[in-house]
């Protein structure tokens, strides 16, 4: 049985990406901030879904995706849907700052992880769902989309290292 894990499984694409997996036959590890909608997710499937509910932006990410590994007995897909962003026409910091810790801090230590748990096991699959907002500024969400350009720059530099790297099989 393939075995898989999204971060950002408590609503939205992360969700519905769960629940088709395990439709596809994938055990799969779901996360989130919110215990309640993981809890409710795990029971149309109780068998194929093991919760971890934690905050990317206040816990070590590392090692709740290694204890979470571990539990399932393996990875072979990691789905980074986790993401923030907030209009904010007066730049206040505290805005930017919580969209720059999810969405570039947290992001670059879950890819990472995923990236070295991959190249060390010499297979994987990572998905990074990002947005077109990466494609240029904005006036009232500008940490939003640098964020997002720093997402798909960083993913296309991993892409570029998964390539090089010829003594593993890492999709890219």
């Amino acid at each position: 049985m393939k075995k898989a894990i999204i971060i950002g499984a408590t609503s939205g694409i992360g969700n519905e990406l769960a629940r088709i997996l395990v439709k596809n036959e994938y055990k799969v590890g779901i996360t989130g901030r919110r215990k309640t909608e993981l809890e409710k997710l795990k029971e149309s499937d109780p068998i194929n879904f093991n919760i971890s509910s934690f905050d990317c932006t206040a816990e070590n990410n590392s090692e709740k995706l290694t204890k979470l590994v571990n539990e399932m007995g393996g990875l072979d897909l990691l789905i980074l849907s986790s993401g923030t962003g907030d209009l904010n026409e007066q730049l206040k910091f505290d805005i930017e700052d919580a969209t720059n810790k999810l969405n570039v801090i947290a992001f670059t230590e879950i890819v990472d992880w995923t990236f070295n748990y991959f190249e060390k096991q010499g297979k994987g699959h990572l998905v990074g769902i990002s947005s077109i907002a990466g494609i240029r500024g904005s006036r009232i969400a500008p940490a939003y989309n640098a964020s997002k350009a720093y997402q798909i720059n960083y993913l296309e530099g991993l892409r570029q290292k998964a390539k090089k790297n010829e003594t593993t099989n890492l999709r890219y």
